[in-house]
């Protein structure tokens, strides 16, 4: 944060948490109470295809650490997770994913500080998820979302939860020039802001869900910057990133009916550039179905049947890529001690025939040690123009990870 918007948010932090602190302090009988935990993850990644753009590397080791701390007390909670990570890509880093206070005040609850939100139902591309920006560090095809500082408050309002947001940006970290999963040009850290955009602003968002019998709902509105910039060429042979002002009505919602869930999320944004830089308002879609299969041939586990379909109004100008794919697949449970699961999914572009099949497996070692491993097949992307880019990016990647 810098400027106004650093001045601005250090003084409604200091002041909401002055006033936790001393909701906390006048607490009769309160007590202090701490719990720390957290996780290490060592992750090799190998891609057998050659190299499409120069300086990029073939294999990479990643090792990250997670320490949380929690400190709770009658009327106020504090959770610190920073985030230490690096490895042979160069993106060696430290950042805070959560850093917030929570308290509860009457019927409300309050919350300021760094944190991760997710809105959504789907499973291939999630539209309304619009808070937090993103971490392409190990690749564009590999995001990981960034704490977002910001304001929350929340109450119950009927059968749901009424949330108040400001939210502050932050912008997206892009991978180097030895990551696989980029654009043929580097893309330079730093931005430029246009179409209403500002470094210093500051997003209002509102979002309410709830149930009503099987239905799960949530209505959302976002407006301010947002996370998914145009990259602009420069003189220097980079792709700046160029963020704007976006507004954005969501919905999304879940039908539970026997075995099966019908999923939809649905979206109209105004001040998004699509692919070629244009700024236009669209709608956008992703609609799906689960059918649970329990106990296959009396086994003791369960697959569970997925598809989902993706719709955006401006066709192949879409940024997102996702205008008009279907994806299938299935994840099978073990139901053992060790957690087992496997996710096999195809996405396929209906108009171009660009596809990627991803299958992953997760399984728990220990209590405390586990393995994740996953393939990703990339076929046909030079027939697509928002991935040509990653044709040659087949992956493969182990991790494990041991909790503490």
């Amino acid at each position: 944060m810098t400027g106004l918007n650093r001045a601005r948010w250090s003084g409604l932090s200091a002041a909401l948490l002055a006033t936790i602190a001393s909701m906390a302090s006048t607490a009769a009988g309160a007590e202090i109470g701490t719990e720390h935990r957290g996780e290490i993850t060592a992750e090799a990644s190998w891609y057998p295809r050659g190299a499409a753009h120069t300086g990029q590397q073939d294999s990479f080791l990643h090792v990250e650490t997670r320490p949380e701390l929690v400190v709770y007390g009658d009327a106020a909670e504090a959770l610190i997770q920073p985030r230490i990570s690096g490895g042979t890509a160069g993106d060696a880093s430290i950042d805070v994913r959560e850093a917030h206070v929570t308290a509860r005040l009457g019927d409300a609850d309050i919350l300021v500080g760094n944190t991760i939100l997710f809105w959504g139902k789907v499973e291939s591309y999630n539209p309304v998820d619009v808070v937090n920006s993103q971490d392409f560090s190990r690749g564009l095809m590999r995001s990981e979302k960034r704490g977002a500082p910001m304001l929350r408050l929340s109450w119950p309002v009927g059968p749901g939860q009424l949330d108040l947001l400001a939210i502050d940006f932050a912008e997206n970290i892009y991978p180097g020039l030895s990551s696989r999963e980029r654009p043929g040009l580097r893309i330079a850290k730093g931005a430029s802001y246009s179409g209403g955009a500002k470094r210093d602003d500051i997003a209002s968002a509102v979002r309410w869900s709830g149930y009503f019998g099987d239905v799960d709902l949530g209505l959302s509105w976002f407006r301010g910057t947002g996370n998914a910039p145009r990259l602009l060429p420069q003189a220097d042979g980079t792709l700046k990133p160029d963020y704007s002002r976006i507004t954005q009505a969501g919905i999304d919602i879940q039908y539970l009916r026997g075995d099966s869930a019908l999923k939809a999320e649905l979206v109209r944004r105004s001040g998004q550039y699509d692919r070629l830089g244009t700024m236009k308002s669209y709608r956008a879609g992703v609609f799906g179905l689960e059918h649970n299969l329990y106990d296959i041939m009396d086994s003791g586990r369960d697959i569970v049947l997925i598809g989902e379909y993706a719709y955006d109004s401006r066709n192949g100008m879409s940024h997102s890529g996702f205008q008009n794919d279907m994806t299938i697949g299935a994840r099978w449970l073990w139901n053992d001690v060790e957690d087992t699961e496997m996710l096999g999914l195809l996405t396929r572009d209906l108009d171009n025939g660009a596809q990627t099949v991803t299958v992953s497996i997760d399984r728990r070692i220990t209590d405390q040690v586990t393995f994740e491993a996953s393939a990703r097949l990339p076929a046909r992307y030079h027939r697509d123009p928002n991935s040509a880019a990653l044709e040659k990016d087949s992956a493969i990647i182990a991790a494990l990870t041991y909790g503490f």
